[in-house]
C-alpha cells in the first residue's frame, strides 16, 4: 500500500503563522502518523486556546516512537521495529509535512545564504548544494555564511561505518576530528576558497569541560568577490556546544546587520528543513522582521561516502525534534501577538 496526504502550508511560509501552525498540527498527515503508532489523533485538533497543550501532547507521543537518546548524536540511534504499513505511512506523512522536500528557492535574489553544520556529511553536502545554486545562477546573494560549532566527532554509532571518523576517512580526510573543521573544509571545497582574509574568535580556558565558550569566524572571499564566512558559534551554556537557535542568534547579533524585509535563504538537508525553519522563524524572522526561506537538497554527483538514505525511524526521530522547535516558535509567536 502506498499512501498520500495533502501537503499543509509549512508554518512560517504563509501569512498567518498561528493558523498555519494549527493546520500543520492537525493535518491529515500528522493524524495518520499518530494513528499508525496507536496515538490519539483527536488530541491534535482543538480551540486556539489549547494550541500549546496540543503541541505538548504531540511531543509526548513522539517520545514513544523516538530511538535517539537525548545525549547522543543522531547516528547512534537504533532502528524502531515497525510493520510495512507503519513504514509506508511514516514516509508518506513526513513527505507531506516537509521532511523529504527538495523544493527550488522561491526568489532569485537573497541578502544572505546560510548553511548549518551538523554531522560530517552535512558539513560537505550543504555547502556544496548552496554553491551549486549560486554557481548555476539559480540564486544570487550578498553574503554566504556557514554556521556550526566546535563539536568533537561522536564516538558511538549504531553502525561503525556511520562513525564520523570513518566517513571522513572514506572521503580522504582522516585529519578531521570535529564539526567546525569539517564545515570549514566543506565550505572551502564547495566555493573554491583559498586562505581566509582574516580570522577572529576566542578559545575556552577549558575546551574539554567548557566547549561552549570557544567561538571563531573565518572570513573568505571568492574569486568573484562574494563574502563567505565559516563560523563556530558560542553557547549560552558553557558545558555544551551551541544548538541551532544559538547559531542563528550569533549570526544575527555578530555577523549580520539585518534590516526589515531582508531575504534569507537557509540551505539544509530535507529531513531537517521544518525543524531548522521553525527555529529560524523564531530566532530571525520574528525579532528582525526578515523573510526566511528554508530549502533542503543535495547535489546528485556527490561522493558515495556522502550519500545517506534515511529510514522511517530516522524520520520519526526528526518529527520529535521538529515538534520541539514548533513548540518554542508557537510560544514566542503567541507572546508577540499578546504584546501586539
Amino acid at each position: 500500500m502506498t499512501s498520500h496526504f495533502p501537503r499543509p502550508i509549512l508554518p512560517g511560509s504563509g501569512k498567518d503563522l498561528i493558523a498555519d501552525i494549527d493546520a500543520w498540527l492537525a493535518s491529515d498527515a500528522m493524524r495518520a502518523l499518530v494513528t499508525a503508532f496507536h496515538g490519539d489523533p483527536d488530541a491534535l485538533a482543538g480551540t486556539p486556546g489549547t494550541l500549546l497543550a496540543r503541541i505538548d501532547a504531540l511531543f509526548e507521543f513522539t517520545g514513544s516512537v523516538n530511538t535517539r537518546l537525548e545525549d547522543a548524536e543522531r547516528n547512534a540511534a537504533d532502528e524502531l521495529p515497525m510493520t510495512p504499513d507503519q513504514a509506508d505511512t511514516t514516509l508518506a506523512a513526513v513527505t507531506a509535512l516537509g521532511l523529504r522536500d527538495e523544493l527550488p528557492p522561491r526568489h532569485r535574489e537573497y541578502d544572505h545564504v546560510l548553511m548549518l553544520g551538523g554531522l560530517v556529511r552535512a558539513c560537505f553536502n550543504r555547502p556544496a548544494y548552496a554553491a551549486r545554486l549560486l554557481d548555476d545562477g539559480t540564486v544570487s546573494a550578498g553574503a554566504v555564511t556557514a554556521l556550526g560549532g566546535h563539536r568533537p566527532f561522536g564516538k558511538k554509532a549504531s553502525d561503525p561505518n556511520e562513525l564520523e571518523s570513518a566517513i571522513s576517512e572514506r572521503l580522504g580526510h582522516p585529519e578531521l576530528t570535529e564539526e567546525y573543521q569539517a564545515l570549514d573544509l566543506g565550505t572551502r571545497l564547495a566555493f573554491g576558497l583559498g586562505d581566509p582574509e582574516r580570522e577572529e574568535g576566542e578559545e575556552s580556558p577549558d575546551p574539554a569541560k567548557l566547549p561552549g565558550l570557544t567561538w571563531g569566524v573565518k572570513h573568505y572571499r571568492t574569486g568573484a568577490g562574494l563574502s563567505v564566512r565559516v563560523a563556530a558559534a558560542p553557547s549560552t551554556v558553557p558545558e555544551r556546544r551551541a544548538h541551532t537557535g544559538e547559531t542563528y542568534a550569533f549570526f544575527a547579533e555578530r555577523l549580520a546587520s539585518l534590516k526589515p524585509g531582508a531575504r534569507l535563504l537557509l540551505v539544509t538537508t530535507p529531513i531537517y528543513t521544518p525543524m531548522q525553519h521553525f527555529t529560524a522563524i523564531r530566532m530571525l524572522a520574528l525579532p528582525y522582521d526578515v523573510e526566511v526561506e528554508t530549502i533542503g537538497g543535495d547535489v546528485p554527483d556527490r561522493a558515495p561516502a556522502l550519500r545517506q538514505p534515511f529510514t522511517p525511524t530516522k524520520y520519526l526521530n526528526e518529527v520529535r525534534t521538529t515538534v520541539r522547535a514548533l513548540r518554542a516558535l508557537t510560544e514566542d509567536a503567541l507572546a508577540r501577538d499578546e504584546l501586539g
